[in-house]
């Protein structure tokens, strides 16, 4: 592994994981959601590989997070980062701490994700019968 940034070929039950974990949208926007606050995003998430001692922890280790709470970049470009804060709360990738106060720590959030899947994946089965 170089750097530790690049991780081995995800599989194809890791893609189609991976995939369904976009398609779900960011975990933290629906948090902000179901508390009544506004969300920075709609629509198809990037996926957010969990980190153990700055090494991916694999593939099956990711949440689904929108560009703000994922890499800090606002849906818009005249929008500040400290009204982006303030507005739809912190972005993992510019305050971590205060990123996981409010949502959380990385497995807290791998479990809300585990249950979003759970949740869409008993939807699909029902829908197919």
């Amino acid at each position: 592994m170089k750097g530790g940034r690049h991780a081995a070929q995800a599989t194809a039950v890791q893609r189609d994981r991976i995939v369904m974990v976009k398609e779900l949208g960011c975990i933290c926007c629906q948090m902000n959601r179901a508390d009544g606050r506004p969300t920075a995003f709609f629509g198809m998430a990037e996926a957010h590989h969990l980190l153990s001692g700055g090494r991916r922890r694999g593939h099956e280790f990711t949440i689904g997070l929108c560009q703000w709470h994922h890499r800090g970049v606002p849906p818009f470009e005249s929008a500040r980062a400290s009204d982006m804060v303030r507005t739809f709360g912190p972005s993992v990738a510019t305050g971590s701490r205060a990123f996981h106060e409010r949502y959380g720590t990385d497995d807290e959030l791998l479990e809300y994700q585990e249950q979003l899947l759970a949740g869409a994946r008993a939807f699909l089965e029902e829908a197919k019968v």
